[in-house]
C-alpha cells in the first residue's frame, strides 16, 4: 500500500489527568451509560429525531447503518473533516482494506488503510460511495465517527435533555423569540463553522465549536495574550490529551473567567492549553483561538449547528449537570 499525499484530520479529543474531574484511559470501557438504541420516527419534515446514547466520554452517539448491517454506533464529530471506521467493524462487514491514508491526530500523523462503503444510512439520510480511513478500536472507544463529509449541509442538534440526536434538512427556522434561546451567527465554508466575534477575558478570539471533543481548548497564542493581561492567571494543573491515532500531548488546566460568544456568555470555567493540529489545520494557530467541546456543550438542553445558515442555537437548561462553567444569555 502507498500512502496518500494528503492527510485527513481526524483526532476525537480525549482526556484524563488532574483538576478536570475525567477519568482515566483505563476506566473508559466501566462508564457506559445505556440508554435505549431504537430509532424513532421521522416526523416527514425530511429528518429524524435519532435516540442517543453517551459514549464512555459522555458524547452523544447514534445509530448508523453500513451496506444494510447494523446498526452500529458513531459519535456525530462537527469538527471532523472525514468520518472513520473502527478495525473491528471493518473486519465484522468483510471491508477489504485498500490504499493507505495519512489522519492527522493529536501528536502525530499516522497511515491508515482505508475501506470502501457503498452505502451508509443514519435516519433518513442516506450517503453512497464513501472512501473511510480504518483505526484501531482501541483508539476510537466507538464502532466510527460520522464528520463532515456526511453531516455537512444538515441541520443537527444535540438534545442533552432527552438523550437524542436530532438530523434534518436545513429550513429558515420560524421560532419566536424566547428569553432561553440564542443564535450565534458563524462563518466558514465546507462544514467548518467559526465564531469570529468571541471574547476570552477581553481578549479577542476565534471561536469552534467541536462535539467531538470532551474537554474544550484554547492555543498557546490565546494563553499568551490572556496571560498578558490577568495577572492571577496562572495553570492549575497538567493534563493529558489522546486522539485516536493513539498519540497524546500535555495540556495545562487553565481558569478563564469569561467566554463571550456574541450575547452567550460562559463564566468561571477552565480550558486545557495546547496547540493541537485543528488550530494549524484552521490556519488559527498564530491567532488565540479555542475549541468549545463537549464539557461546555453539555451545560446547555440543546445545541443545534445549521451548516447552511452557518448558525447555532443554543437553548438554556434549567438544571445543568455541572456547577460550572456557567452559562447565560446577555441583552445589549
Amino acid at each position: 500500500m502507498t500512502n496518500s499525499d494528503g492527510g485527513w484530520p481526524r483526532r476525537g479529543l480525549l482526556a484524563a489527568g488532574l483538576g478536570l474531574g475525567l477519568m482515566p484511559p483505563t476506566a473508559l470501557s466501566q462508564v457506559v451509560n445505556a440508554q435505549g438504541a431504537r430509532q424513532l420516527e421521522s416526523d416527514g419534515k425530511k429528518g429524524v429525531r435519532l435516540t442517543a446514547r453517551e459514549d464512555p466520554s459522555q458524547r452523544l452517539t447514534i445509530e448508523v447503518m453500513i451496506n444494510g448491517k447494523g446498526p452500529f454506533r458513531f459519535v456525530v464529530d462537527t469538527a471532523a473533516e472525514r468520518s472513520i471506521l473502527s478495525d473491528d467493524v471493518a473486519a465484522r462487514l468483510g471491508l477489504s482494506l485498500g490504499r493507505n491514508v495519512m489522519v492527522s491526530g493529536l501528536t502525530r500523523r499516522v497511515p491508515a488503510p482505508t475501506v470502501q462503503i457503498s452505502d451508509l444510512a443514519f435516519g433518513p439520510f442516506r450517503r453512497s460511495n464513501l472512501s473511510l480511513p480504518v483505526l484501531p478500536r482501541a483508539s476510537v472507544y466507538n464502532d466510527g465517527y460520522l464528520g463532515l463529509d456526511v453531516i455537512n449541509d444538515t441541520r443537527v442538534t444535540f438534545d442533552f435533555a432527552d438523550r437524542a440526536i436530532r438530523i434534518e434538512e436545513p429550513s429558515d427556522p420560524t421560532e419566536a423569540k424566547r428569553p432561553d434561546v440564542t443564535h450565534v451567527r458563524a462563518k466558514g465554508s465546507g462544514g467548518y463553522l467559526k465564531v469570529m466575534d468571541c471574547l476570552v477575558d477581553s481578549v479577542a478570539a476565534i471561536a469552534f465549536i467541536d462535539t467531538g471533543a470532551e474537554v474544550s481548548v484554547g492555543n498557546v497564542s490565546l494563553m499568551k495574550a490572556v496571560s498578558n493581561r490577568s495577572k492571577i492567571f496562572a495553570p492549575q494543573a497538567n493534563v493529558t490529551l489522546t486522539g485516536v491515532t493513539g498519540g497524546e500531548i500535555t495540556g495545562q488546566v487553565v481558569p478563564i473567567g469569561r467566554i463571550r460568544l456574541q450575547n452567550l456568555a460562559f463564566t468561571n470555567g477552565t480550558l486545557v492549553i495546547a496547540d493541537v493540529p485543528e488550530f494549524a489545520a484552521w490556519k488559527t494557530k498564530s491567532r488565540p483561538s479555542l475549541l468549545i467541546g463537549m464539557d461546555y456543550l453539555r451545560q446547555f438542553a440543546s445545541v443545534t449547528l445549521d451548516y447552511r445558515a452557518r448558525d447555532i442555537r443554543f437553548e438554556l437548561s434549567l438544571a445543568p449537570p455541572q456547577p460550572v462553567p456557567g452559562v447565560s444569555i446577555e441583552t445589549a
